[in-house]
């Protein structure tokens, strides 16, 4: 891969960001939260160079894999499952580019499964993270529905025509899981669900 003026000035911005941080003996949380703003800014970017990159690449084996490549989505019974390598942000967190990088993701893995749905769904979101103790209404979880209409998998986010539920579990793994399904199958899906999740915890 060439280092193009633009992927050169992200790796310059993180480097001095990243020496700022190192070199203060002592730092307050402030500066690491514009310290991580920044990161996941330059982050944002260079992936988006790198996807740029990828398109224009004449064979697979000059491919660079990132995060982006971990994410899927596939239907199956009824349900469209979608994996997504990374963790909803938190209200707190909104100003990082992490959102916009999963709703772009998300519609673009969803686009072959256009106009799955034309009445009311349900969104079932499972967000996995290893720290114990966090608290599932501070997620974000906009970006699921913003990127299934972009994808136009669902016509609409309003209460006539989705609604939705999150639960938070601990994996070593983060992560997050999202399950799309017609709302008249939500008995069906959720006992099956919940009988699937006994089974592992035994």
């Amino acid at each position: 891969m060439i280092i193009n003026n633009r992927l050169k000035k992200n790796f310059l911005e993180l480097k001095e960001s990243v020496d700022s941080i190192v070199s203060n003996v002592s730092i307050t949380d402030f500066q690491i939260e514009s310290f991580l703003k920044k990161f996941e800014k330059t982050r944002y970017n260079i992936l988006s160079e790198i996807k740029t990159y990828n398109k224009n690449a004449e064979f697979d084996y000059e491919k660079i894999k990132t995060i982006d490549n971990y994410y899927s989505a596939y239907f199956d019974d009824g349900v469209l499952q979608i994996y997504i390598p990374d963790v909803l942000p938190t209200y707190k967190n909104l100003k990082t580019q992490t959102q916009k990088r999963i709703l772009l993701n998300v519609a673009e893995v969803t686009k072959p499964y256009a106009f799955s749905f034309g009445d009311e769904v349900f969104i079932y979101i499972k967000v996995c993270d290893n720290i114990s103790g966090w608290d599932i209404d501070n997620k974000y979880i906009k970006p699921i529905s913003d990127a299934l209409i972009m994808s136009e998998v669902i016509k609409d986010d309003n209460i006539s025509k989705m609604f939705y539920a999150a639960k938070g579990e601990y994996s070593d793994i983060p992560h997050t899981e999202v399950y799309v399904f017609n709302s008249k199958e939500i008995e069906k899906f959720l006992s099956k669900f919940v009988s699937n999740s006994r089974e592992k915890i035994n």
